[in-house]
């Protein structure tokens, strides 16, 4: 008589399998987690550059015209009817001043919350200010433009120079401001 070896049974255990599916969804995670800070960093990457456009296009309005556009919000603003927000139809009256003369078009930020920049919460838009006479200069010699970053960290520019009762910077998001004397 012969004796016939005992079968081996092919597969995985359940704790092989559990310790496979462990491992996949601790790389997925990983995973996830990387590619959102490489969007973040990809979007504040277009803030950056985008803040640098509208700057650049100010200049040359200003150096035409001898002040910055005005910024007004006649309704359904965000901040105030004195802002222009890219969350707002404020925004038009910014891009009326500057397209297509002095840039082709007016960016706005990569995700445009619709609320105001100016809160302290987790709201992306850009907003710009220039309406009033302040910091010992004469009307619309000034601007603010506000702006907030997902990943980087805050900045605060000041070109010029503003002795007295400088408007902003806002604590929570990016300030850039601009003072021509």
């Amino acid at each position: 008589m012969s004796v016939t070896a005992p079968r081996k049974h092919q597969g995985f255990t359940i704790v092989e399998l559990l310790i496979v599916i462990v491992v996949i969804a601790i790389l997925a995670a990983i995973s996830i987690v990387a590619y959102n800070g490489i969007q973040q960093r990809a979007r504040d990457g277009q803030r950056k550059s985008d803040i640098e456009t509208i700057t650049k296009a100010l200049e040359l309005y200003y150096i035409d015209n001898g002040a910055f556009p005005q910024s007004l919000c006649a309704s359904s603003c965000t901040v105030n009817n004195g802002w222009s927000s890219s969350a707002d139809v404020g925004w038009n009256t910014l891009k009326t001043a500057l397209v297509p003369k002095y840039i082709s078009s007016l960016p706005i930020d990569p995700t445009n919350t619709t609320s105001s920049v100016l809160d302290s919460g987790a709201v992306y838009n850009y907003a710009y200010y220039s309406r009033i006479s302040y910091c010992e200069t004469g009307q619309n010699m000034t601007y603010l433009l506000v702006y907030r970053f997902e990943s980087a960290a805050r900045e605060e520019k000041l070109v010029g120079d503003c002795p007295t009762n400088a408007i902003g910077p806002y604590p929570a998001p990016s300030n850039y401001r601009v003072v021509k004397r």
